[in-house]
């Protein structure tokens, strides 16, 4: 009999791509699978049309009502699909979704794909979350982490035993689906692309100052945003609209809006920037690798595992658009050939590392245990 699998997803828009593959296995190694989970239409569409089975729970932030109503949809969604096993993934679903498991005795596997400022943030929420994490897991049956300060951090608050935590290489790449493309643009150009959601966590503000600060230097460079807007999050972290719009009033960057597949942007691209305050283990980095391009990002957990400063890409200050500004020249001063050099060391490095299958068989081989 077909075991059933309930994945609790914090928005439809990473089933369809940094979970794709993972959901396809699942579905491909027999499992029933539904996700329970929320996004625009066109997103929910998009992964039903991937014959993924999908329900809509909604979205909490700090709302007690919205809350409320966040997990008494959780909760009906869990009984009408009757899971024997509950995968859980990102902060909201890792806390309320199992809350939900264990009053509902459902075995559940956790994966805390980034703790963003939860260490460190004095706000009212994550202060809230500190003190639910230290309940929530207790009973949960196994937590996937994606890097090792994440597992200390969690081992260490008590958050977890380290006999429920494994460490996993992040969400895994696909390399054969990101492999290197033909650049086709001429145009003399020097672009540095950025892709991630709009939060500030992401580093964005750094990467505007910096560019900003390279356009007044050199008029052949240009800096490209790539990702959708994001209100699933604090109100002080959102990157509005109106913000973006002055960006490119001013000239500082060219905002190339939302896309279900980044490659063709990425293979345009000559070196992907992510200055992120911390990542779980940074998919677009790992993306970025596997199609052989040089990075820039912080050297904060989740990016610097990815990137060796010197040998693929660039490492910067957190939160410093002056050192990020001098990385940036850095690469551009380096010849193609240098460069290239870096993006078949980042492509080497994550095939023996951060392949797809090694995350896809540690899920199969936790989820037969049950």
């Amino acid at each position: 009999m077909k075991k059933n699998i309930t994945i609790l997803e914090n928005t439809i828009f990473s089933t369809n791509t940094a979970r794709l593959k993972l959901t396809q296995a699942l579905i491909e190694y027999g499992y029933n699978v539904t996700i329970l989970s929320t996004g625009p239409k066109k997103e929910m569409e998009l992964a039903r049309s991937k014959g993924f089975k999908v329900l809509d729970v909604g979205a909490s932030n700090t709302n007690i009502l919205d809350i409320l109503k966040y997990i008494k949809n959780i909760r009906s969604g869990l009984i009408k699909t009757k899971p024997d096993i509950v995968l859980t993934f990102t902060m909201r679903p890792a806390i309320w979704g199992n809350l939900i498991t264990h009053f509902l005795r459902l075995p559940t596997i956790t994966n805390i794909s980034g703790i963003g400022p939860l260490a460190d943030s004095e706000s009212f929420a994550y202060r809230v979350a500190r003190l639910l994490y230290k309940f929530v897991l207790k009973k949960t049956a196994l937590i996937f982490f994606q890097n090792r300060d994440d597992f200390d951090y969690f081992i260490k608050k008590k958050f977890v035993k380290p006999s429920q935590a494994v460490i996993i290489p992040g969400s895994g790449v696909d390399y054969e689906h990101y492999s290197p493309q033909v650049q086709n643009r001429n145009d003399g150009k020097f672009v540095f692309l950025f892709i991630s959601r709009l939060i500030k966590d992401k580093g964005i503000l750094e990467y505007v100052d910096a560019a900003k600060a390279l356009k007044e230097l050199d008029s052949n460079v240009v800096c490209q945003v790539l990702g959708p807007y994001y209100s699933q999050n604090l109100k002080e972290n959102i990157i509005t609209e109106i913000q973006v719009m002055q960006w490119l009033d001013n000239g500082i960057v060219k905002y190339l809006g939302a896309a279900d597949d980044v490659r063709p942007f990425m293979a345009e691209a000559d070196c992907i920037v992510l200055p992120s305050y911390r990542e779980g283990m940074s998919n677009v980095l790992l993306e970025a690798a596997s199609m052989q391009k040089p990075s820039i990002t912080t050297n904060v957990p989740g990016c610097n595992d990815i990137v060796q400063h010197g040998v693929n890409g660039y490492l910067c200050n957190v939160k410093d658009s002056i050192d990020l500004k001098q990385k940036m020249q850095q690469m551009i001063s380096l010849s193609a050939s240098e460069r290239e050099e870096m993006g078949v060391k980042a492509r080497e490095m994550v095939i023996k590392k951060f392949a797809k299958k090694i995350v896809i068989d540690a899920y199969i081989t936790a989820i037969n245990r049950f």
